[in-house]
C-alpha cells in the first residue's frame, strides 16, 4: 500500500501559508461532496461514499431492531416453504401441477383467503395420457390409443390446477425482462394506465419483455405480480420496486398484487409529480387508506421486521400431504416460496445473509397492510448537500478560533450530533438520510485543522525517531515519543538480556552462492527474524555478516526482558521451519542457527567515536551470551541460556546442559537448554530429565561405569541426544586421569 505523501500539502503551505492552504482544501472538499449529492448520488450505486452509506444504513437498521420497530399487521401472513424436506419427500423441483393443485386445495380448505406464488409456471405441463396415445399410434396400436381417450381429462394437470384456483384468491408471479424478444406466457391486467404525455417523462424501471405464466393459469388466477428485486451495488437487498412500467401500463409487484387481491382492488391511485424540468416521478400511491411513498423509481425500502423467521414457515410437503394444523391458516395470506439453497432464491439483506426471497415479499406485504415503510425521500440528497455546505463553511470559519483540544472536542461533538440527527429522522420519522458524506467531511476537516499542530510537534519528535527507529520496533518509538525527554543516549547500567544468533556453516553456504544469491538469502532470513525480535519488544543491536545481536530492557524498561528474549529465540526457530522449505524451492541451502541468551548487568548507551556511534550494550554478561551461542554447536542444541535467564522464566522447563568455565573467566556457570512452557511440555521429558539427573549425579561422583550406562541409555532413548554423546566422550577422556579433590564437574572451554 503506498504511503501518504505530505509533499503537495507542504508545497501549498509554502505558497499560501498554513491557514490559506487549510481554507483552500476545506472549500474544495466541501464543494466536491455537495456537488456529488446534487448531481451524481441519485444514480450512483457503487462508489466508496455510496458503499459507506450502505454500511451506515445496515448499522442503523439493526440498531434497536425489535418487534416494536416496525409494526406487525393484524392479518396473518404464513410462508409455505418448498424446503429441503419437501424436495426430499415430494421429489425435485418443478413438481407436477396436480401436486400443486393438492397444495392449493388443502390451503383453500383450511380457510386461506389469498395464496401468492413466488414461483413461475411458464410452460404447460405435457399430458402424460396424450404422450401414451402418441406412443401407441407409433407402435401400431390405434385401439390402445382409443382406449386411453377417456383418461385425457383426468391428466390435464394444468386445467386441474386452474380449476382449483376458484377455491381461493390466487396471485401468481412473473418476471420482467430487458430483452424485447422475450415474451413468454400471459401478463395480468395492469393496475394503472399512463397517458401518452406521461409515458416519455416518467422515471420508473422500464421493461421490454416478460416471462409470465401459461395463459390457462393466469386467466384462472385473481392476478399476478412481478418478483424482480432491487439489489444495491454491494449485493444487498434493501429496497424493492412496487411498480414497473411495461409499454403504457404499470404492473404491481407480487406483494402489492397480493395486497390488492386481499382488499379486492383492481386499480390504485398513483401520484405522479415533477422530478425535474424534463422528468416526472411516482412519488406515492394509495393502498386502501394508506399513502405509500416511493423513490423516483417507484421503490420502497423493505421494512424488515427482523432476521429470518419473522413469519411462520410450514413445509410444503406437509400441505400437500394434508398433515398440517389448518387452524392458523383460517383467513390467512399465504406465500408459497422456497428456502432451499439449490433453488437459488436466497438474498443478502441488512438483517442477515441467506435470507429467503419469499420472506422479503412477506415483509413488503406486511408493510403494505400496515401502511408503514421507511422512506428514502427524493429530497434527501438536496438536504444533505445543504448540510454539507453549512457544515463545511461553518467548520472552516470557527476552527481558527479553537485550540487543538477544543477543536478535537468540537469535531467529536459534531460527529455525535450528525449521527444523532440522522438517527432522529430514522426512528422518529422513518426517514433515511445519507450520513457518509457529512461524517467524512467532519473527519476530514477536523483532521486537516489538527494538521498544523501535528507539523510543529512532528519536528520535535523526528530526532528520537531518526536515532532509535533502526533499533527498536515502532511500538517502542510511539511510547518513547510520548515522553521524549526520558530517553537520551547517555550510558547507563541495567539488568538486561542479550541474544546472539549465528548461522551454522555460513562459510560453506556462502562459497556455493553468488553475491546476488547470498544477499537474497540473507534478506529472506533477516527480515522475519528482525520482525520476531520487534514483535517480542526487543532492540536490534547489529548485524555482522550472518550474525544477529539483539537485547531486551533498553531503551524501554521491560520487567520481563528475559521471557521476551526467550520467546523470540523460540519463535526464530519456528520461523526457520517455515522458511527452509521456501529456500529449498529457490535452490538455496537449509539454514540452521545457534542462539545464545544471557541475562545480567550490562552497560547500554550511544557508544562509538565522534565520527560514528551506535546504540549498543557492553559487559561480561554480553560476552557470555556470545560464548553460549558459539557453544550450541558443541552441545548439539539450538538454544543455550545462562542461569539468570532461566531463573527469570519460571513458566518454562529447562534441561541442564553443563557447568562450564569459558576462557578468561574464573567463575563457572551453569548452562541450560529451554524445552517448552510447563503446560506444553511433551510427556516423555519428565522421565528423561530424571534419568539425566541420575546420570549427571553419577558423573559428579566419578562413578564412571554407572554414568556411562545411564548416558548410553539416554543416548538411545532420546530424540535430542547430542549432549549425552558429549558426556560419553568426555568420560572416556577423563576416567583414567586423576581429578582434583574439589572437582565439581566444571568443564573448561578453551575455544
Amino acid at each position: 500500500m503506498p504511503s501518504l505523501s505530505l509533499t503537495p500539502f507542504l508545497n501549498l503551505i509554502h505558497r499560501y501559508g498554513l491557514r490559506g492552504t487549510v481554507i483552500l482544501i476545506s472549500v474544495f472538499v466541501t464543494l466536491t461532496l455537495a456537488s456529488y449529492h446534487l448531481f451524481q448520488a441519485q444514480s450512483d450505486h457503487n462508489s466508496f461514499i455510496k458503499r459507506l452509506d450502505y454500511l451506515f444504513y445496515d448499522w442503523r437498521y439493526n440498531l434497536f431492531l425489535d418487534e416494536d420497530r416496525f409494526p406487525r399487521a393484524d392479518e396473518k401472513i404464513i410462508i409455505v416453504d418448498i424446503d429441503e424436506k419437501s424436495l426430499a419427500e415430494e421429489g425435485r423441483w418443478p413438481w407436477p401441477r396436480d401436486k400443486i393443485a393438492k397444495l392449493v386445495e388443502n390451503l383453500a380448505a383450511a380457510g386461506t383467503v389469498v395464496i401468492g406464488f413466488d414461483i413461475l409456471m411458464t410452460e404447460p405441463q405435457v399430458n402424460p395420457t396424450r404422450s401414451l396415445q402418441q406412443q401407441a399410434i407409433l407402435k401400431g396400436r390405434p385401439d390402445l390409443a382409443g382406449q386411453l381417450e377417456s383418461f385425457i381429462a383426468d391428466t390435464e394437470y394444468d386445467a386441474i390446477l386452474a380449476n382449483t384456483f376458484s377455491q381461493s384468491d390466487i396471485v401468481l408471479s412473473f418476471l420482467f425482462q430487458d430483452d424485447a424478444a422475450i415474451k413468454v406466457g400471459q401478463l395480468p391486467e395492469p393496475i394503472y394506465h399512463l397517458k401518452k404525455n406521461q409515458l416519455s417523462r416518467l422515471l420508473a424501471i422500464r421493461a421490454n419483455g416478460f416471462t409470465a405464466n401459461v395463459p390457462i393459469l393466469q386467466q384462472a388466477a385473481t392476478g399476478a405480480g412481478f418478483i424482480v428485486s432491487s439489489i444495491d451495488g454491494d449485493g444487498v437487498l434493501r429496497s424493492a420496486p412496487m411498480m414497473q412500467l411495461y409499454q403504457e401500463q404499470l404492473y404491481p409487484s407480487l406483494s402489492l398484487a397480493m395486497g390488492m387481491a386481499y382488499m379486492v382492488l383492481d386499480q390504485t391511485d398513483v401520484n405522479i409529480r415533477s422530478f425535474s424540468a424534463d422528468f416526472d416521478m411516482i412519488s406515492k400511491f394509495n393502498f386502501v387508506d394508506h399513502q405509500i411513498y416511493t423513490d423516483f423509481k417507484a421503490r420502497v425500502l423493505v421494512p424488515y421486521l427482523g432476521p429470518r423467521g419473522q413469519f411462520p414457515y410450514v413445509s410444503a410437503s406437509d400441505i400437500v400431504r394434508n398433515s398440517f394444523n389448518p387452524e392458523p391458516f383460517n383467513n390467512a395470506l399465504v406465500l408459497v416460496g422456497t428456502s432451499s439453497v439449490g433453488l437459488a432464491d436466497l438474498r443478502n439483506t441488512p438483517v442477515g445473509i441467506q435470507f429467503p426471497g419469499v420472506e422479503v415479499h412477506a415483509n413488503l406485504l406486511n408493510g403494505l397492510l400496515k401502511g408503514t415503510f421507511p422512506v428514502d425521500i427524493v429530497e434527501s440528497n438536496t438536504i444533505t448537500a445543504l448540510i454539507l455546505l453549512l457544515l463545511g463553511f461553518s467548520f472552516t470559519y470557527y476552527s481558527s478560533r479553537l485550540g487543538p483540544f477544543q477543536l478535537t472536542i468540537a469535531t467529536i461533538a459534531l460527529l455525535i450530533g450528525l449521527v444523532s440527527f440522522n438517527l432522529y429522522f430514522w426512528f422518529q420519522q422513518n426517514i433515511s438520510l445519507p450520513l457518509a458524506s457529512s461524517f467524512l467531511l467532519t473527519l476530514a476537516l477536523g483532521t486537516l485543522h489538527l494538521l498544523e499542530g501535528f507539523l510543529s510537534e512532528r519536528r520535535a519528535k523526528q530526532h528520537v525517531t531518526s536515532v532509535f527507529g533502526q533499533y527498536v520496533p515502532s511500538a517502542h518509538i510511539s511510547h518513547m515519543l510520548s515522553e521524549p525527554a526520558k530517553y537520551g543516549f547517555e550510558g547507563e547500567t541495567r539488568e538486561m538480556t542479550v541474544l546472539f544468533s549465528d548461522v551454522r556453516s555460513f562459510t560453506t553456504i556462502s562459497e556455493d552462492l553468488t553475491a546476488t544469491q547470498l544477499k537474497d538469502l540473507l534478506n529472506r532470513y533477516f527480515t522475519p527474524i528482525t520482525e520476531s525480535i520487534f514483535n517480542h519488544q526487543g532492540t536490534i543491536d547489529k548485524y555482522v555478516g550472518d550474525m544477529v545481536m539483539a537485547f531486551w530492557g533498553a531503551p524501554l524498561v521491560d520487567p520481563n526482558h528475559a521471557l521476551h528474549a526467550l520467546e523470540s529465540a523460540v519463535d526464530m526457530l519456528n520461523i526457520l521451519e517455515r522458511l527452509n522449505p521456501q529456500l529449498a524451492a529457490l535452490g538455496y541451502p537449509e539454514i540452521k542457527v545457534g542462539i545464545g541468551l544471557n541475562t545480567g548487568l550490562m552497560n547500554v548507551g550511544d557508544m562509538g567515536s565522534s565520527f560514528r556511534k551506535a546504540y549498543t550494550v557492553l559487559g561480561d554478561s554480553v560476552n557470555l551470551g556470545s560464548r553460549l551461542e558459539s557453544l550450541t554447536k558443541y552441545y548439539g542444541t539450538n538454544i543455550l541460556v545462562g542461569p539468570e535467564t532461566k531463573n527469570q522464566c519460571p513458566g518454562w522447563v529447562f534441561r541442564f546442559i553443563d557447568k562450564i568455565l569459558v576462557r578468561g573467566k574464573k567463575v563457572s556457570v551453569d548452562v541450560y537448554e529451554p524445552l517448552a512452557p510447563i503446560e506444553r511440555l511433551a510427556s516423555h521429558w519428565p522421565a528423561e530429565l530424571a534419568l539425566f539427573d541420575s546420570a549427571y549425579e553419577a558423573y559428579l561422583q566419578q562413578d564412571w561405569d554407572r554414568a556411562t550406562v545411564l548416558f548410553t541409555e539416554l543416548l538411545f532413548k532420546s530424540a535430542q541426544a547430542s549432549v549425552y554423546a558429549v558426556y560419553l566422550t568426555r568420560i572416556e577422556g577423563i576416567r583414567d586421569e586423576p581429578l582434583p579433590a574439589d572437582w565439581d564437574g566444571t568443564f573448561l572451554h578453551t575455544d
